[in-house]
């Protein structure tokens, strides 16, 4: 077990913290990536924009 001292304010490790943060990208990017395809989509069959 971790040395109290060893904690951060949060109660992770250094090494938790970096495994936390690297699964939260991974969501974060996955996240991203859904919005900006229905973005894409949704501009595709309905613009919100008339450029002409």
């Amino acid at each position: 077990m971790a040395d109290k001292t060893d904690l951060s304010f949060t109660g992770l490790t250094d090494e938790q913290a970096q495994e936390l943060h690297t699964v939260y990208m991974s969501g974060f990017a996955i996240f991203t990536a859904v919005a900006v395809v229905a973005h894409v989509l949704t501009y595709i069959k309905l613009p919100w924009f008339n450029w002409s």
